[in-house]
């Protein structure tokens, strides 16, 4: 039953979602001047004049290769770098802007992957120093062979989590959950 309802619910958030509401359109905005901004109003660095100009008044060795690198992305009027990151909840959204995730998606995922580590380390750490005679002691004075083991463990996190929520060891039973207060 739970996989069914979570195979539902996973159906309703991928496809119950509209797309974003546009009020844009000539009779409804003939008076105004055009606020929207859209990644076409983006070229590349390269070949932008206010970002040319930036570049040649670099000097040391340091700005130029900072500039060489900047000049792949895509740049504004002002000639500065910008990041295209398109708030697309469609499923197949994403595809439209191909070639820039490099831009957020990538090093998002790299610091979920690296926060997780953390995070799974610090939990293997303390469900093992639990196992040894003094468990307060192996909190304050960290044990680093043991350390750096659940460490190489943390590195395999996704999969760890994964393998734990299916076989139940990931939650806690309610039964060892102290409550405070009248329940």
């Amino acid at each position: 039953m739970r996989r069914l309802f979570s195979i539902l619910l996973s159906a309703f958030l991928l496809l119950g979602f509209a797309p974003i509401a546009n009020a844009a359109g000539e009779a409804l905005n003939a008076d105004r001047a055009d606020t929207g901004f859209t990644a076409s109003a983006l070229t590349l660095c390269s070949e932008n004049t206010r970002f040319q100009e930036r570049a040649s008044s670099a000097s040391t060795p340091k700005d130029i290769a900072r500039f060489e690198r900047y000049s792949k992305a895509s740049c504004g009027d002002d000639g500065l770098p910008h990041l295209i990151i398109a708030a697309t909840i469609e499923p197949f959204g994403a595809l439209a802007n191909r070639h820039h995730e490099g831009d957020v998606l990538i090093p998002a995922h790299i610091f979920i992957y690296i926060a997780g580590i953390i995070g799974w380390s610090g939990r293997e750490y303390l469900r093992a120093s639990k196992l040894k005679k003094n468990p307060a002691e192996n909190e304050i004075i960290i044990d680093f062979a043991l350390a750096r083991q659940c460490l190489r463990k943390g590195a395999a996190w996704p999969f760890e989590a994964n393998r734990q929520g299916r076989s139940g060891e990931l939650r806690e039973k309610d039964e060892n959950i102290t409550l405070n207060g009248p329940r």
